[in-house]
């Protein structure tokens, strides 16, 4: 096998997973959110020149968001495919999966406010 089989190869491989992102994003209104969340989340790494630590904080709480998103939007979906009726053990099932996104949501809030606070002051106090 030589490299440009290999690439086209792994290529291949990951396009269920981009077309799973691309529907996410174009379907799902929170994505809007987490895309806009997002963006601001690296300019502010950016602008406050964030050390690699705290880089690594925003980048895992970014990634938890949108990962627990796309986890609850599987579920929500493989629920609607499988229950077609209104249900309310069904519901249940929604709701945590979505708690578990709004729990994601406040660490990276949290994440967020606790090093932009922290820069911030020192910025003051500077």
């Amino acid at each position: 096998m030589n490299f440009f089989n290999f690439v086209v190869e792994r290529f291949n491989s990951i396009k269920p997973a981009i077309q799973g992102l691309i529907f996410t994003i174009k379907n799902e209104k929170n994505t809007r959110v987490h895309v806009i969340a997002t963006i601001v989340a690296i300019l502010l790494i950016f602008l406050f020149k964030l050390n690699y630590i705290e880089t690594l904080f925003f980048i895992s709480a970014v990634f938890c968001v949108w990962i627990t998103e796309f986890f609850n939007t599987a579920i929500e979906n493989t629920l609607d495919f499988i229950h077609v009726d209104k249900n309310p053990k069904v519901k249940i099932i929604k709701d945590i999966s979505a708690a578990g996104v709004l729990l994601s949501a406040i660490y990276a809030l949290l994440v967020a406010v606790i090093i932009i606070v922290k820069k911030i002051l020192s910025l003051i106090q500077s």
